[in-house]
Parts: C-alpha cells; structure tokens; sequence
C-alpha cells in the first residue's frame, strides 16, 4: 500500500522534474500595445476611443525540446483614451481608461536551435477587462447636463497569433522578442437605462465592442535549472 502514495507523488511530480531537466527560464517582460479596428471602417473601434499604451508582465519558458517550447504569461497592459476621439471640450471633459489583465498560455516552434532561434507560435488564455469613462458636462446644474460616469468589468476568452526570436545571450539567460495579434471575439455591446430630466436613455457602455490590438514585448528570462542547448 506504501506503494501507492509513491505513484502518485510520481504522477505529479513528473512534469516538474522532466521540465527542470530540459531547461526552465522565468523572467520579466515590457511591452506596448496599439489598438486596432478590425471591423468595418464605418464601425467604431477599439483603435477610434484607445491610444497605444504599456504592457508588464511576468513570462516562464519550458523548452522541452531543440525547437518546442511552452510559455506561460501574467500580463497587465493599460491604453489611455484617444483624446482626438473623445475630444468634447466644448460640452464638457472625459477621461477614459482601458485596463487588461490576461493570463496566456503558448505553445511555439523554433525554426532554429542555434543560440538566435526565430519562432512562431499561438497563445490562448483569458482576458479580464476593466474600463471605465466619465464625462462632466459643462452644463452641470442645468437642465442641459449630460454627465455619466460607467464602468466596465468582464471575463473574456482570447487567443493570439505570433512571432518573435528567441536570443542566448548566455547559458542562464534569455532574450525574447514577440510580436502578437491579440484577439478577443464576442465582447457584445452592454447598454444601462439612465434617466435624465425624469425619462429613459438608453446608453451603450461599450460602443466599440471589441479590443483586438498588437502587442510588441521584450522579455528577459533567467534559467531555473540546466541548460538550454
């Protein structure tokens, strides 16, 4: 009966001592990102109300094989709002954030297992969106005034086409440059009632309803254990 503890414990441990024996690197990464519109011109987009911003993170690299690799990401990125968008000085003053927090997991294949080794790959994950847009009026206290204020808080799946290069810049440490296409399909319009002078309005919170953007990124990883060749 001893026994049986063993294989399980073996079960688990598995992965962890074969990952350490093929080359683990965990590290920081830094990045932009730049909204697009991947609809119709005539559509409002994420690229009409976002302006590019940052991204931080942290990143693992299991290289199990010359030429394969699984990743894993924790990731925060925050693009300020297009102001050229939201330009209405002459009613009044927005401010508008758009705030991800994501969770990828990517699978990549080198095209080389020399110490520059170019790569493409893809990413699926979870996206936890958090935006949030107010507007004063400048015709506050009057009959005029159309002040709102509206958060934004959802979980959405994601996945993310890339590329990027891989550098040896010794036997402990990593370069990694990606570029990615995030893409976070089915963020449906979300609309609340608000009622201004006693009567209904119904106001769309989310009018681009999507925010697919690009994300370039430099990370820099250090081995846990063994090598990478």
């Amino acid at each position: 009966m001893k026994a049986i503890p063993l294989i399980f414990a073996s079960i688990i441990l598995f992965p962890v001592v074969i990952a350490a024996q093929e080359g683990v690197f965990i590290g920081g990464e830094l990045g932009m990102t730049i909204p697009l519109n991947l609809k119709s011109s005539d559509d409002i987009g994420f690229s009409d109300v976002a302006s590019p911003g940052i991204l931080i993170g942290l990143t693992g690299k299991w290289i199990y094989e010359k030429r394969l690799s699984l990743d894993a990401e924790l990731n925060y990125q925050y693009n300020p709002a297009n102001m050229q968008f939201w330009d209405v000085a002459r009613y009044g003053d927005v401010t508008a954030h758009y705030q991800t927090a994501s969770v990828l997991f990517s699978g990549k294949y080198y095209f080389s297992h020399k110490s520059t080794r170019p790569y493409t790959g893809i990413a699926f994950g979870g996206f936890f969106i958090f935006n949030d847009l107010s507007f004063v009026s400048s015709y506050t206290g009057t009959d005029n005034d159309r002040s709102v204020s509206y958060k934004i808080n959802m979980w959405k799946p994601g996945f993310a086409p890339e590329t990027g290069v891989v550098f040896e810049l010794n036997r402990n440490t990593l370069l990694d440059l990606n570029a990615s296409l995030i893409l976070i399909p089915n963020i449906e319009d979300e609309t609340v009632t608000e009622y201004i002078d006693g009567w209904p309005v119904l106001i769309n919170k989310n009018p681009h309803a999507n925010q697919h953007h690009l994300r370039f990124s430099v990370a820099l990883l250090f081995k846990t254990k063994n090598r990478f060749r």
